[in-house]
Parts: C-alpha cells; structure tokens; sequence
C-alpha cells in the first residue's frame, strides 16, 4: 500500500524541493515545518535523501530505490536538456513511498512509467516550469498548500495515490493526448517444476485463442487435460516432446488455470491435512463438496454428515482399495475420484506416496557387471540383428519427437534368420537383456527418495507389478515405507 506520492525538483535557486505531495505533510523539507498545522505525523524528511532525490545528471534515467526511517522510496530521476531552462536543465523526479518490507516489485514499473509522463507534459507542453509560475501556485510546505484549482500536478499525485491504494489502477487523463494508465501487477510466485508424473487438471477454463495466444504445444495438448492423464501420458497422446509439454503445463500452472494431482489408482493412499478442520466448519464448501462428488444417479446432493465422514475415514495405512470395500454403501451415490480430488484441490487432503529402500545387495555377478558399463564384458558381445533394428527404432522415435515426424510403427520389421534355432537363441538373448536393463533401470530408484508413481511411470509398469518386482529377492532386500 502506498504512503504518500511526491514530485521533487532541482530549482535554480531553491535547489532540491519538493513542490507537491500527497497527502499533505508526509514528507517536510526541513524540520522547522513540523510546527505547521498538518493533521498527521510525516514520514520522511527530504533533506535526509535530497541528494539521491535529484542525483547529478548522469545518474538520472534509472530506477531509484533507498530506504530510510522504515520506508521505501521508489523513483526514476528525468534530467532535460535544454538551452531554455536555467542551468540549461530541468531536473525532477516523481516517487513512491511505502512501508520498506512489502513488496515493491509491482511499483517499479508504476514509478518508471510515471515518470515517462511527466517527462512527455514538460517535453511536448512545458507544463511542469510552467506551473511554477502560477501566481496563486503554493509548494508543499507553505501555508495554504495545496492551493484550489491551481495547476494539475497536485490533482495528479492526488489520483495516483487513491485509485492505486483503492483498486490496483489507475487513468488519468490531461487531455486527449496526454494519458496516464497504470496498472499494478501481482507478482506470482514462479510455478513449482512439472513432473512426468503429475496430472494436471484444468480449474478453469482456458482463454480463447483470440483472447489469449495458444502456442503450438498448447493447442495439441489442451483436449488430454483431463485430471486423468499424467504428463507423460499426455505428451505421448499428442506426439509432443515431453519438456514441451511440461513447459506448456507450467505456463498454465503461473497463470493458475490448472492444478497438479497425483496418478489415481486404488493402491494409493491419502489422508486428512490440519486444513480438515476449516473444511467441517465451513458450511459453503461443505455444500460444494456434496455437489461435485454426487454422481448422475443420486437425486439430490450427499448427506454432509456422510461426505465429513468418508474423510474422516481415511487414514495413512489405508490404501483406498480398503476404503471403498469398507464403505461401499456409502459410497454408492458418491464418485470417489472427485471426492478424492476435491480434498486435493482444496488443501484438506494429501496424497501419501511410497517410496522403496533397498538395504541389503543381493546381485548376481553378471548383473552387477551391469553398474559399472565401461567394464562390463557384454560390452563387446556381438549383438542380435533383432537389437540393431530395435535400437534404430528408439533413435528414429526420439528424433521424431523432437521434430514432429511422424513416427514409425510401433513393432518393428520382422528379422528374417536362416537358422530357426539362431532366431530364436536370440530373442531369448534379447529378453535377457532387456530384463536386465529393466532391473538395473529399477536399482537406481530404490534409494528412498523417489515416490513409486515416478518409478511406475520410469518403467512403464502399474504400482502391483513394480511391488511385486521388488519383493521377488532380485534386489536383495527392499523396505516399502510410507510418508
């Protein structure tokens, strides 16, 4: 919130002063003005900061930012040239005062444009020295300032101050050509980084393209926006390269246009968060709630008594597998997936991920060979013609990506072997291989950091199978924990 506005000036024979404020009093030129009748207490005193005020002229034309006495002053000091003024210069500034830790960040742009104003009414009119030779002019700290209905300064810091306190913007107009609109921004924070695994879904509805420019990602995309596809999912529905689509999802996500769920399945997990509690004793969102969840079939909204306690039901170690056998009558007119997802929209509900530790190695030799591959003797094997095509396919798929290709088949050409028993020696070499790989790709995320949605989607397998998997004793020994 802004304080107080002011318009300074280097004067010929005053020097730095300031010639207008608003509101009245907030910043003295010296102290002997604090006995003026001024109803309330100032809050800089301009001799203390005159000098960065109006610096020399070579520093003016940049952003000013100081702070003193526990407030910011924000400016950009103009300094004309030219042989009509005295000194052949006209030098001002106009700034901005507000508390010195709120964030300043949407004002600067204000205090820089504002000053291209004042500058384009003295360039183009004269306006501003003009001004001072008004016969009835008052400055600020003069008895009788601000003088009625004399020049249009004052009417100026005067609105600034008002519109953009009271609603984020402001237009003032001098005349038809000279115009100041000012609007301030809210700065966002940056977005979090989009992962393959998140789903993002759409809260509200995405502009037009003609009131919004759709990129070419965005335009291939925004049908899989549907809170059930993961990132990865999506970029492969679309043919688009997945760090565009994540770049695309991220855009969105700035903009607050759609929220990042986690994959649902019933082998996952959610619990109430301490915001369950404003939830119950809010009776708006609790009405909203039995709206979004009530399926087609039920004839009016659900019980709230039963949605408060569905969610009281659901607890840490309880997948929702669980959950739905254990209240299948009352979940029988309610969608579970948008009751799952209006807790997470909301804040009130939180996803429990697993994540797998392994603690004890248990590997064959040839399979630990695989952890180091620059020693690793199948290095030199000769390779199957089989894998040479299947090799060639993934650089084909990945250069088409990233080019917009249209891609190849997804199984590739038969090999044709003149030896049945060699064929088929070596598709079970293959397979061998390709299981290896699988482990070895596996191996690297059992170290207790990434959750099983980012191993499931890494490997290309659901939760049951990746489990099963791990507990087969391939890689050694393996806690599934919970947090």
């Amino acid at each position: 919130m802004l304080k107080a506005v002011f318009y300074a000036r280097f004067h010929p024979e005053r020097g730095p002063s300031v010639i207008h404020q608003a509101p009245n009093g907030s910043i003295v030129q010296h102290t002997h003005e604090h006995s003026l009748s001024i109803d309330k207490p100032s809050l800089l005193n301009f001799s203390d900061i005159s000098a960065y005020i109006i610096p020399p002229y070579e520093l003016c034309d940049q952003s000013l930012s100081i702070c003193t006495n526990g407030y910011r002053v924000l400016g950009f000091p103009i300094s004309i040239e030219d042989a009509k003024y005295d000194r052949n210069r006209f030098t001002f500034n106009v700034c901005f005062v507000l508390d010195e830790e709120i964030d300043h960040r949407p004002l600067n742009q204000a205090a820089r444009k504002t000053a291209a104003f004042f500058r384009s009414l003295e360039e183009d009119n004269g306006l501003l020295q003009a001004e001072e030779s008004l016969e009835k002019l008052k400055w600020a700290g003069e008895e009788g300032y601000p003088a009625e209905d004399v020049g249009i300064v004052h009417y100026l810091l005067e609105s600034l101050l008002k519109d953009l306190n009271g609603y984020g913007e402001t237009c003032i107009r001098i005349d038809d050509v000279n115009i100041l609109n000012l609007r301030l921004t809210e700065q966002r924070l940056p977005p979090p980084k989009v992962r393959a695994w998140d789903v993002p879904l759409l809260i509200r509805s995405l502009p037009s393209p003609e009131d919004w420019t759709w990129d070419l990602t965005l335009q291939r995309i925004h049908s899989h926006l549907n809170g059930v596809n993961h990132v990865q999912r999506i970029a492969e529905l679309a043919d688009v390269e997945l760090r565009l689509v994540k770049r695309a999802v991220r855009e969105l996500l700035f903009y607050e246009l759609v929220k990042l769920l986690d994959i649902y399945h019933y082998q996952a997990i959610y619990t109430p968060t301490a915001d369950f509690t404003y939830f119950v004793n809010s009776q708006s969102m609790l009405d909203e709630c039995g709206q979004y969840v009530s399926t087609e079939a039920s004839q009016q909204p659900v019980d709230v008594e039963t949605i408060v306690d569905l969610y009281r039901s659901l607890s840490p170690g309880l997948p929702l597998r669980d959950f739905v056998l254990a209240h299948e009558t009352k979940l029988k007119h309610i969608d579970i997936r948008r009751l799952i997802t209006y807790g997470v929209i909301k804040g009130f509900l939180r996803r429990v991920h697993k994540y797998a530790l392994a603690i004890s190695s248990n590997i064959p030799q040839s399979q630990s060979l695989l952890r180091f591959p620059d020693a690793s003797p199948s290095k030199g094997l000769p390779r199957s013609n089989e894998d040479v095509v299947k090799e060639l396919d993934r650089a084909w798929r990945k250069a088409a990506l990233s080019s917009g290709w249209s891609t190849p088949p997804s199984e590739p050409p038969q090999t044709v072997s003149h030896d049945e028993s060699t064929t088929h020696g070596s598709v079970e070499s293959t397979e061998d291989v390709k299981q290896r790989e699988l482990d070895e790709k596996l191996r690297g995320f059992l170290d207790g950091v990434h959750c099983l949605d980012e191993v499931c989607i890494a490997v290309r397998m659901s939760e049951k199978k990746v489990l099963e998997k791990l507990r087969s004793g391939r890689f050694g020994e393996v806690i599934i924990f919970n947090k």
